[in-house]
């Protein structure tokens, strides 16, 4: 019969608190609304496409006076999707991983993410309250989204410091 020393808790993982799972689901739709939010305004950027490549030209032909019209066009349209490949793969890639962590009980994947969702939270004010140039169905979904995404991070921000939340974040066994 084994001894079992009360003081010392046995070794093993600590169970995962209720809310960090909840928080940790929280940021995985967070994060599928964002790629929808990225998806929005690639498809408005991208009907604006003709204006963006309008504005690009002047500026272009200032510094190469061969450019032409379809260049600069090309151009644009390689920059958006560049612009959907960064978001959609490192930001929303490495947030995907934090939220990992955080499940795991890293305490600063739960800093990175409580930055991360003020930043959402602050471009989902600028959203509801910024000004009204949204045209088109896509710009509504990506507005619509980022409010959406805002409250989502903010309520894991709210479940990862919650009391029992907080003690599955500080050091001891994991």
């Amino acid at each position: 019969m084994a001894v079992v020393n009360p003081i010392v808790p046995a070794a093993g993982p600590r169970p995962v608190p209720e809310d960090v799972r909840t928080a940790a689901q929280l940021w995985w739709a967070a994060l599928t609304v964002g790629v929808v939010q990225v998806i929005a305004t690639i498809f408005t950027q991208f009907g604006n496409r003709k204006d963006l490549a309008e504005e690009f030209f002047d500026q272009v032909k200032a510094d190469q006076p061969s450019a032409t019209m379809p260049q600069v066009e090309l151009a644009v349209v390689v920059m958006l999707i560049g612009m959907a490949v960064l978001w959609l793969l490192l930001l929303l890639g490495a947030a995907a991983g934090m939220a990992y962590l955080l499940f795991r009980g890293k305490a600063w994947a739960r800093t990175l993410l409580t930055v991360f969702a003020a930043f959402l939270i602050v471009g989902a004010i600028g959203s509801l309250f910024g000004p009204g140039d949204l045209d088109g169905p896509a710009a509504l979904i990506g507005g619509g989204a980022s409010i959406v995404q805002a409250v989502l991070a903010g309520g894991a921000v709210f479940l990862c410091y919650r009391k029992e939340s907080d003690a599955h974040f500080r050091p001891g066994p994991q």
